[in-house]
């Protein structure tokens, strides 16, 4: 039992005291000069690393990258109730996904004195309150000796499953308090029960073993709970397909016979039993949101909010996923691998599988002398040239990630991203993640819109010596909403007119951009340049620094043809 350890120091003192109990390594910030009593703190009391982004949606996305990287609880200071909703998209992002973060920021008196404070909320609001829609809670702290207690508390709360990022504001005065006294100890997030009901086990045992067209659906939170091991073993027992949410690709191997795609491509009527593990929905907002109509529906998972909430489920467990799976796994009697629908199904999954992945190789191989360059060529080149165990950050719909070699494996790459949405994750995402992995090879692949969201990210590479790869795809257009539109129909499909989707006049230099923060990088243009400027870029990062490749790719899709924009000169 432990009762903690007495400091006497500043409001900004004791926090970073309470930081060092968490073992935080880095504060992902944007400084603001509310938040004095705290950045004092770095030069009195040792052992939190500041990381220096320049917007606060940069260091949410950093600081979610940093989180997913590491499985670690991130921390986050920005400034005020402005930073605090500069930074809100990049916060809906990690509410959506549930990434364990803690974000702070100073808050200032609105009611005492005067009631119009520069960047601080206005007279009759809170400043928790700006983002009660993106947190799992929130708390504001006015006397400093409840800094401790309040951020051991945060920490609780974030890590605990459901995990997600909480906020806490703490007062200007409180942190700027002396002679503050306060009691450190470690939050810990809180354990959940392990042993399902044996009952509910049986029960998805039995109708996982009679299945005859089961299908298993895995999402985030099974490499979240480190839960490899136990789901692969679940898929092969009893010869289930898997499929993954969407652009998914990281959590489960795609190399592996079990593998059949995304579960939005499939057609979800021909399923008698559906096992989902982990899975977080993206909905639709329409009626083909309560899926699988024809299958007992299995769930279990992290966030009972993910249980149930939209399709109904007949069988489910609310619980860290990898004790479940072991449990589950456990009622497996390996003489049954012998039966023959398993036998006949594990077969067909094989077959399938090899067909699947030389049908996908060959496919992209084939595009090698179009130009521009094709997606899918650049994705197979990517496969195929840039380092053993890379991890990728990816922030691109259109990107070719379903060639890339995601898995289990110790070479094998891992994959983060964000499934909220809202663009401007990628270049910040990567910074976290590239410190959260420091020996591990680090690509960021970004497509040429979303990198203007973020670029000032390009800085905080070069000042922290980030060895990052950037492969921006290039295709000058936001291809996605163009190809959205197009399924709209109306006046834009019948013309081939998409406005405001094409990013060209002027072009955009992304190596002439990260050159001007200290980053060095070429263009790409023949598809015959690409595995030289990929070594090239591998030389790079071995040698410690980063490097950016502006690769010029063709257009897919509907409207692809076509660059029109309304033109306007504002003198002409």
């Amino acid at each position: 039992m432990s009762n903690g350890k007495k400091v006497v120091g500043t409001g900004g003192e004791l926090l970073m005291h309470q930081l060092v109990a968490q073992d935080v390594e880095y504060a992902f910030t944007n400084t603001g000069s509310a938040e004095a009593g705290f950045f004092d703190a770095f030069l009195s009391v040792p052992g939190v690393q500041p990381i220096l982004l320049l917007n606060e949606s940069l260091v949410l996305s950093a600081a979610d990258g940093y989180a997913r990287a590491s499985r670690k609880t991130a921390f986050v200071n920005v400034h005020l109730a402005a930073g605090t909703r500069q930074g809100s998209g990049q916060l809906f992002n990690s509410y959506f996904d549930g990434t364990p973060m803690v974000v702070t920021a100073a808050t200032r008196d609105a009611g005492s004195f005067g009631d119009h404070n520069t960047l601080g909320m206005p007279g009759g609001y809170a400043q928790v309150n700006a983002v009660q829609d993106v947190t799992k809670n929130r708390w504001e702290v006015r006397d400093p000796r409840g800094i401790p207690m309040a951020t051991r508390r945060a920490f609780k709360e974030a890590s605990s499953m459901p995990t997600g990022p909480v906020y806490v504001g703490y007062a200007e005065s409180a942190l700027s308090a002396k002679e503050v006294e306060g009691n450190i100890q470690t939050g810990n997030s809180l354990e959940m029960a392990q042993t399902p009901d044996d009952t509910t086990l049986n029960a998805i045992h039995d109708a996982l073993l009679n299945a005859e067209k089961p299908l298993l659906v895995v999402g985030p939170d099974v490499p979240n709970a480190s839960a490899q091991q136990e789901v692969l073993d679940l898929a092969e027992n009893y010869a289930l397909p898997v499929a993954v949410g969407f652009f998914d690709y990281g959590t489960f191997p795609r190399a592996n016979p079990n593998f059949v795609g995304l579960v939005d491509t499939l057609n979800d009527k021909e399923y008698d039993v559906v096992c989902c593990i982990g899975y977080r929905p993206n909905t639709r907002a329409n009626p083909s949101d309560d899926r699988f109509p024809n299958a007992l529906k299995i769930g279990l998972g992290h966030d009972p909010a993910m249980l149930g909430n939209t399709f109904a489920l007949d069988l489910n467990i609310w619980s860290n996923v990898k004790h479940a799976m072991a449990a589950l796994n456990s009622k497996w009697n390996p003489a049954d691998a012998n039966l023959h629908h398993l036998s006949q199904r594990r077969a067909e999954l094989i077959t399938q599988s090899e067909v699947r992945l030389t049908k996908q190789r060959d496919s992209a191989l084939a595009h090698g002398k179009d130009n521009p360059i094709h997606p899918n060529f650049l994705g197979q080149r990517m496969a195929d040239n840039l380092a053993p165990n890379t991890m990728v950050v990816s922030e691109n719909f259109t990107a070719a990630d379903h060639l890339m070699p995601f898995g289990y494996g110790d070479d094998d790459w891992r994959y983060v991203r964000a499934y909220g949405g809202s663009l401007g994750y990628g270049v910040g995402a990567a910074v976290g993640a590239q410190l959260a992995t420091p020996d591990r090879p680090l690509v960021l692949s970004i497509g040429d819109g979303s990198v203007m969201y973020s670029s000032s990210g390009f800085w905080t590479m070069a000042r922290y010596g980030l060895p990052i790869i950037t492969i921006v795809w290039n295709n000058l257009h936001y291809q996605t909403v163009r190809v959205n539109f197009a399924r709209w129909g109306g006046n834009m499909e019948e013309q081939n007119k998409y406005p405001e989707t094409y990013l060209g006049d002027p072009a955009i230099d992304f190596v002439m951009l990260a050159k001007a923060q200290g980053i060095e990088g070429q263009h790409v243009y023949e598809p015959s340049e690409l595995d030289a400027a990929l070594k090239r870029a591998r030389e790079v990062q071995a040698a410690g620094e980063p490097y950016l490749l502006d690769v010029h790719i063709t257009n897919v899709g509907a409207g692809a043809d076509q660059n029109w924009y309304r033109a306007f000169k504002l003198n002409s």
